[in-house]
């Protein structure tokens, strides 16, 4: 997802906590990280650059303190569903409709400091805006073009076992039959989500060209918070058709889980959940 959103949204929420470096150490740090990745799209400088500064500082502060105690809630509940064996098909929905409903919390607080920060951009960073966010999304469709068949299938599957592994430990050799099977029978969505992304962007340009306009503000809101909107009926539908294979798929291997897979799926979550605390304690409003 090549948008100027996500430039902070990767950092503030996932790029800690799914990395195989130490997750605190990453937290700490993922305001500096996320200044330097938005240099790689756009130059600031003077006032508006110490108040973007000062917006990401805002942004990490909000989200260790309000979001970092929801994500140990949702663990919370993963695991004292593990304990109980209610995990089903109708749960699995539930976490995924959780995951996005948290990271519609970000994209809420995001808006409004695009809506402040995006008209203050002169003619010359609106247009070096959309021409690094374009070279970026051309340089994914050129590497989604540029793999066969079998290996955009063969990286997917070794990714699918990787992520498996990383959850269950050793994965069992049906249970690696049960994810070839999921990478075979899924659709491809790539050049749909190219698309998806190429119109968002066309959209995002056309607003920007106009940063005075009344309804700019109102234009951004939907753009950023309703980006969906912009998918097409065949994208809506593969996504939806793929998601039903997800969660089949994950139900089945789930309940063919060893012991030994359990406890290293419990250990797995309880250890975020315990990194999480760390982290709530250390943003926590000291009363001192």
């Amino acid at each position: 997802m090549t948008k100027w959103k996500t430039i902070i949204i990767i950092v503030l929420v996932f790029s800690a906590f799914l990395t195989g470096c130490s997750t605190q150490f990453g937290y700490r740090f993922a305001d500096t990280y996320l200044e330097w990745q938005l240099a790689k799209y756009i130059d600031v400088s003077g006032q508006l650059e110490t108040d973007v500064d000062t917006a990401i500082d805002e942004l990490h502060m909000w989200h260790a303190r309000s979001e970092l105690p929801r994500y140990r809630d949702f663990l919370d509940t993963m695991l004292d569903d593990l304990d109980h064996g209610a995990v089903d098909a109708q749960r699995l929905f539930d976490y995924g409709g959780e995951v996005f409903h948290l990271w519609q919390r970000i994209r809420n607080q995001i808006t409004p400091y695009a809506q402040e920060f995006l008209p203050r951009l002169n003619a010359t960073q609106r247009t070096q805006l959309i021409k690094n966010l374009r070279d970026r999304l051309q340089e994914e469709r050129k590497e989604a073009q540029e793999l066969t068949d079998d290996e955009r299938f063969e990286r997917s599957y070794d990714r699918a076992v990787e992520r498996a592994s990383d959850w269950l430990g050793r994965v069992h050799p049906e249970q690696r039959r049960l994810l070839r099977r999921w990478v075979q029978e899924r659709d491809n969505s790539d050049e749909l989500w190219l698309d998806y992304q190429a119109q968002w962007l066309n959209r995002f340009e056309e607003i920007l060209a106009e940063p005075q306009a009344e309804t700019f503000a109102a234009e951004l809101h939907d753009l950023f918070t309703q980006p969906e909107q912009l998918r097409s009926e065949e994208l809506h539908a593969q996504n939806a058709e793929n998601r039903e294979l997800a969660v089949a798929v994950i139900l089945v291997i789930y309940q063919s889980l060893s012991s030994q897979q359990k406890q290293h799926l419990e250990a797995k979550l309880r250890e975020y959940r315990a990194t999480l605390t760390d982290l709530i304690n250390e943003y926590a409003v000291t009363t001192d």
